[in-house]
């Protein structure tokens, strides 16, 4: 089973990424902001973390740092349309995929599907 953890200060949001990942067979922890996430990923390793841009303690971005040059987790931003100006060039490279809010479930299995292409981790 693959590891993925989920990071958006919106409950509901945390809940139907959950409800989908599960349904996919995914094992998931959650956080609401960049501190509790940043010492989860310290805490063990994921194969994929989903991440909001804007938190309340910053943005999802941050995270990149934390992961650093872990391989093998991939790293899936989620935003608003109207947030995808905000990311920074550095950061963006650094992205897996990007999901824009609301995801829907065929739009989560697309991407999961090409950047798991060769399988998890």
């Amino acid at each position: 089973m693959s590891d993925a953890l989920i990071v958006d200060d919106d409950p509901v949001t945390r809940l139907v990424l959950t409800h989908m990942l599960r349904a996919l067979g995914w094992s998931t922890d959650a956080a609401a902001d960049v501190p509790e996430a940043a010492a989860r990923l310290r805490e063990r390793t994921y194969d994929l973390v989903i991440s909001d841009f804007q938190l309340p303690s910053g943005t999802g971005t941050e995270l990149l740092d934390v992961l650093g040059g872990a391989a093998s987790t991939r790293f899936v931003l989620l935003t608003g349309i109207i947030e995808y100006s905000g990311i920074p060039v550095e950061a963006s490279q650094r992205l897996s995929a990007r999901l824009t809010k609301p995801v829907s479930s065929e739009a989560l299995r697309e991407v999961l599907g090409r950047i798991f292409a060769e399988g998890p981790g």
